[in-house]
This record gives C-alpha cells, sequence and structure tokens, in this order.
C-alpha cells in the first residue's frame, strides 16, 4: 500500500490545509483521521489521502490510536510527520524537511515557525535565517516530524496529554538529552494560521495540569536549550549562553 518512505499523519477538522501540503506531487504518503461530523467533506478527504478515516477525539490519542492499529504499516515508513491542521506549508518545502532530517539522521525535528497573529508558543521555534538548522532539546507537539523507531518509542504516553502539552517537553529526556538529534530546521519556515489556544476550550482538562502532570511523572524540570547551530555557509555557531523557560514541577 505505502508509495513512499515518508509518510504524514493528520488529524483534521474541516478547514484542514491538508490539500496545501499536497499540491504537485510530493515524496510522502498522507494519513487523515478525521474528528468532524460532515460526511460530504469527510468524502472529499478519502480522494486525498492514503488512508482516510472518521473518528471522533484529539490529536495526539488519536495518532497513537491509528499506529497501534497499523503497527506494520507505519513501521515501514523511515520518517513522520505530525502536523496539526491549521499549519501552512509548501509541498516542495516538506519534502525538504523530510531530507534534511534524513541527512542529518535527526531523530525529532520541525520547521521554523512563523504565526499570521504574530504569536507563537516559544520563541525558539521563531527563524533564525542564518542558519541552515540548530541543535535543541525541543521540538514543540504542533508538527514534530520523527524517524519511525523515535516514534514508535514515544507514542506509549500520546494519551496521556488531550492538548498534547507537556508531551514536548519529555521527549528529549526520553532519549538521553542527545546534543545532535533533535532540530529546528531555520532554512524551512511553516506558518501557523489561527492563534495561539484558539482550539483550547474543547479540552476536558487545561493543557497546564497536562503540562504538570507529565513533568511529574518524569521528575523533570523544563528548560529548553540551544546547544549548536549549522549555518548556511557551512559553518558552526555555538550559543554562549541560550534558555528559554516555560514551566517547571
Amino acid at each position: 500500500m505505502m508509495k513512499n518512505k515518508n509518510l504524514v499523519i493528520a488529524a483534521v477538522g474541516d478547514s484542514s490545509l491538508h490539500k496545501q501540503w499536497k499540491s504537485g506531487n510530493p515524496a510522502f504518503d498522507l494519513i487523515l483521521i478525521y474528528y468532524g461530523n460532515s460526511d460530504l467533506i469527510f468524502f472529499d478527504y478519502t480522494k486525498d489521502a492514503l488512508i482516510c478515516i472518521k473518528q471522533h477525539g484529539q490529536k495526539f490519542p488519536l495518532i497513537k490510536s491509528f499506529i497501534e492499529t497499523n503497527l506494520e504499516l507505519v513501521s515501514q515508513y523511515d520518517y513522520v510527520w505530525l502536523p496539526d491542521d491549521d499549519i501552512s506549508i509548501s509541498a516542495g518545502d516538506l519534502d525538504r524537511l523530510f531530507d534534511t532530517a534524513r541527512t542529518y539522521s535527526l531523530q525529532i525535528c520541525q520547521s521554523a515557525l512563523v504565526s499570521l497573529h504574530g504569536d507563537v508558543s516559544h520563541a525558539i521555534t521563531k527563524p533564525e535565517r542564518e542558519n541552515t538548522l540548530r541543535f535543541t532539546n525541543f521540538v514543540e507537539v504542533m508538527m514534530p516530524l520523527f524517524d519511525v523507531n523515535t516514534l514508535l518509542f514515544l507514542r506509549n504516553d500520546f494519551d496521556l496529554s488531550q492538548s498534547g502539552w507537556g508531551l514536548d517537553a519529555t521527549w528529549s529526556h526520553r532519549l538521553n538529552s542527545p546534543k545532535d538529534k533533535i532540530a529546528i530546521i531555520d532554512d524551512i519556515t511553516a506558518v501557523h494560521t489561527k492563534p495561539v489556544g484558539s482550539d483550547y476550550s474543547r479540552f476536558k482538562i487545561k493543557p497546564e495540569t497536562e503540562l504538570k502532570h507529565l513533568l511529574e511523572k518524569y521528575n523533570i524540570a523544563f528548560i529548553i536549550k540551544s546547544y549548536s547551530s549549522i549555518l548556511k555557509n557551512g559553518g558552526h555557531k555555538i550559543p554562549w549562553y541560550r534558555k528559554f523557560f516555560r514551566f517547571s514541577s
């Protein structure tokens, strides 16, 4: 069934931007989990994806359920991207994102991020134009790209956070804090098209509470760090000091 070695799995609603990701002939397969209520929209989405299912729920629990039901299929891919459905990025940039992850043997990465509304959740995700990429200890839940073995390992916690908050705070710790396997790709920029927190009202538990619970589970303090950069001119840069604080247990 698979056509490519790269996979995108997205939990999507009625206004998903996935058609933009697929424009042209991109080198990835697309799986959609539609959590809306419209049979017409669902039928339309089935034409866009290798697999499209209809299931109510939240992003990460839905993705965990799909992976565990289709483990043999998902395991055949090399890299898997898990975007929110309001992320704007071209098919060409997505192909480059997969290629960059493969070139640098990254375990988790994301493109840099800007917002139509001027607000991003984490300053570290804003693009630094002189870089190809930055090695960090953090990639956010909005659009992580995993190598498949890392995804299969980390998926066990996906149903512990309905909002996704807190999952990204544990990933580096659970991977033994690598210094060159988690990265933000500055050479590629995606756009968040909705305001931060615009969908939080649908969660039954506060995202901040889910974050706190996950930090307590692993007994960690959440300090976001940037370790080093690979510059576009081929050089390297090590920041003398760069930390971004969000929350600690």
